[in-house]
């Protein structure tokens, strides 16, 4: 009699161990159907974060992240994505955080410690400004990619990842050769994302304004925003000045009057600029004497402004005419000049309000 509960004892226990690899399987198959589910989410989220569809995005993103997908890259995207949508920066380094650890884990692997993710990891240090971590993260990605051993199989996406990692560390020359291919490689190849090609045209046409290229620059800004019109990276000021300088008037004082950030005094200034010098058009780009404007030495040029000032102010008191009449020929003359000497002063320091109040010329430049 004893032996019968023993038997039926050892049944039980035997019905549970063989049921133990099955359950493990169950587990592991429905973790494996998970993740499987939560790449095919992110595949479909990706190329919306690289358009730049930021709203779109970032449902599909957590999505993913709910199916039980663990990855690096799509949390920082998924980070990236909450503050683009709500506005507020929280959200990103919350997700941020959890990002930083699995990406860590990732490069780690073998092959895992790829140019993206060590991008994320730099970027993420920077900011919370733990400087050590980034430019560990920053120098391993340059030294492996841009220094490694095939350096022309990099995209324009990689090169523009490059470029932000050399302004991360300090390193201008290197960053503006970066940019660089990174605009070639995406011309040459007229792909890859819309966002990464906008954000590297906007970084060049600064560098373009910088160097007085201004009709490059313009297209370059206009490109960019015509990829991606939510670049923030396209400062109107900035996209002002290049069309000024490019002597396309009406486009500059649009971009101009969308200037609501702390250089909007200025842009102002720069809109009425750019009437009174389309009023006049075409500008010289030579003095009277026949010097070019690009070359006067800044002390002369403000010599010169000022008496382009008082011959403007003396033809505008001696004609009579009103808002909306033709300009008379000698207001227009001197007009003429003085445009062109304010718009090389402005674009050389990037501000007039503080000069024209001091030399009592505002009166001059705005409406």
């Amino acid at each position: 009699m004893s032996g019968a509960p023993l038997r039926r004892s050892n049944a039980r226990a035997g019905r549970f161990r063989s049921a133990l690899p099955v359950a493990g399987l169950i587990v592991l198959t429905v973790a494996c159907t998970g993740e499987s589910r939560g790449r095919r989410i992110l595949g479909r989220a990706t190329p919306l974060y690289e358009q730049g569809r930021y709203a779109e995005a970032l449902p599909l993103f957590q999505q993913a992240r709910d199916a039980g997908l663990q990855d690096g890259v799509l949390l920082y995207q998924l980070g990236f994505c909450r503050e683009a949508v709500d506005g507020k920066p929280e959200g990103r380094r919350e997700t941020w955080k959890e990002a930083e650890p699995l990406l860590v884990r990732e490069i780690g692997q073998p092959d895992g410690a790829t140019l993206e993710r060590l991008y994320d990891l730099a970027v993420i240090h920077s900011d919370r400004q733990e400087w050590d971590a980034m430019n560990q993260y920053a120098r391993q990605a340059i030294e492996q990619y841009e220094k490694g051993p095939d350096p022309n199989a990099l995209t324009g996406q990689d090169w523009f990842r490059l470029g932000r990692l050399h302004d991360l560390v300090n390193e201008l020359s290197e960053s503006e050769a970066a940019y660089r291919r990174s605009v070639s490689a995406f011309a040459k190849t007229q792909g890859g994302g819309a966002i990464y090609r906008s954000l590297a045209l906007a970084k060049v046409a600064e560098l373009d304004l910088q160097m007085a290229r201004y009709p490059v620059a313009a297209e370059r800004f206009d490109e960019a925003l015509k990829l991606f019109p939510a670049n923030s990276q396209v400062r109107p000021f900035l996209h002002g000045l290049a069309l000024l300088g490019a002597h396309r008037y009406e486009e500059a004082t649009k971009r101009f009057a969308a200037d609501t950030s702390e250089t909007n005094t200025e842009s102002q200034y720069g809109a009425d600029l750019a009437r009174k010098a389309r009023d006049v058009a075409p500008l010289d780009d030579k003095d009277i004497d026949g010097i070019p404007l690009e070359t006067i030495p800044m002390d002369v040029l403000q010599e010169r402004l000022l008496l382009a000032a008082k011959d403007y102010r003396s033809a505008r008191d001696k004609n009579s005419y009103r808002p909306g009449d033709p300009l008379p020929a000698e207001v227009a003359l001197y007009q003429k000049r003085f445009a062109a000497l304010t718009g090389e002063y402005f674009m050389r320091t990037r501000a007039m309000q503080d000069f024209c109040m001091e030399k009592g010329i505002a009166d001059l430049v705005r409406r």
